[in-house]
């Protein structure tokens, strides 16, 4: 018995200290342009000082590849900022981090995907979640029970990914340039937040078909963002929220879960300040997912935005 405690032991050890080893080569050499280590850099955007007050775009990926801020910040005279990065960090642990950063007088635009307001997924998924003990603001205190379990089981799977990965494509690299074709990375970003390295890239539409939002409706997450929302407001924050960017046929698809999302919304006294259409495009204006644009579609979704952004805050004034 005590030679087979011994045997555990020395594996435990072993097999630890060769995943910590992993860790240490991923996070200073094969991760260092990840395109998860983007949230620790939103989240210093967010914390930026600005003369005016500033308006912060909060969401998954569709945020990330379908706004251009500075055209925007053109239209309404005020600084925009982009925080969307990706869905599989889940909307609870996004706004989780991000809601300290706000003050009094900033303006939130909080789109959530609509698969967050369904089964687990506001909590994330494994492959992304496991990848926060990378990050240099990773707060774990902000987890829950539900979220630590995704982290847990997703950590060893990302570090053994990113570790094979990451040589085959520095190896890659060394003898052949990246190419005409997108990859996912931190410096695909501009000093907004905005994703723009896919913009000039040749069309990629091979996962653009809609799928079904499946699960049961998760009334405790959507509780807790809204108490989020109203927490903001008594501090001076204002906060609008908007169906997320996708596409069309996602919408008609899902059209059943997405009027409940509304109406549960409504309900709370927090409705869409637009219909789930008005930001659902075809598909020729989608880069390589329902929830990403390409750049006709960004520049196309960015005037319609900055449109709807003056509506609200004209409506603000006057109720002011």
């Amino acid at each position: 018995m005590k030679a087979l405690f011994i045997k555990l032991f020395s594996f435990i050890v072993f097999f630890s200290v060769w995943v910590g080893l992993l860790f240490l080569l991923n996070k200073f050499w094969l991760a260092t342009d990840h395109y998860n280590n983007e949230f620790t850099i939103k989240g210093q955007l967010i914390q930026m000082k600005t003369r005016i007050p500033k308006v912060i775009f909060v969401g998954g990926s569709n945020v990330a590849f379908g706004i251009d801020s500075k055209t925007i910040s053109d239209s309404i005279k005020r600084p925009v900022f982009n925080s969307g990065l990706i869905a599989g960090m889940g909307m609870r642990y996004i706004f989780d981090s991000y809601e300290p950063y706000f003050h009094r007088g900033d303006i939130v635009i909080l789109m959530p995907e609509y698969d967050h307001f369904y089964g687990d997924n506001a909590y994330g998924n494994p492959e992304t979640l496991g990848y926060l003990p990378y990050l240099s603001d990773f707060n774990p205190w902000l987890l829950n029970s539900k979220q630590l379990g995704v982290m847990s089981l997703g950590f060893l799977k990302t570090t053994l990914q990113i570790a094979v990965k990451g040589i085959y494509f520095k190896v890659l690299h060394a003898f052949k340039p990246a190419g005409n074709v997108y990859e996912y990375k931190k410096s695909g970003f501009n000093k907004w937040g905005d994703e723009v390295s896919h913009r000039t890239l040749p069309p990629n539409i091979n996962n653009i078909g809609a799928y079904s939002i499946l699960g049961d409706y998760n009334a405790s997450y959507t509780q807790h963002l809204l108490n989020q929302v109203h927490s903001l407001q008594g501090r001076g924050v204002q906060v609008f929220l908007l169906p997320p960017i996708t596409s069309k046929d996602m919408v008609s698809l899902n059209r059943k879960q997405i009027v409940k999302i509304e109406q549960k919304l409504a309900a709370s006294g927090c409705a869409y300040v637009v219909s789930p259409d008005s930001l659902a495009y075809p598909d020729s204006l989608l880069y390589n997912t329902v929830y990403h644009l390409n750049a006709r579609g960004v520049a196309i979704n960015s005037r319609r935005l900055a449109g709807y952004l003056k509506a609200c805050l004209q409506t603000s004034l006057h109720k002011k």
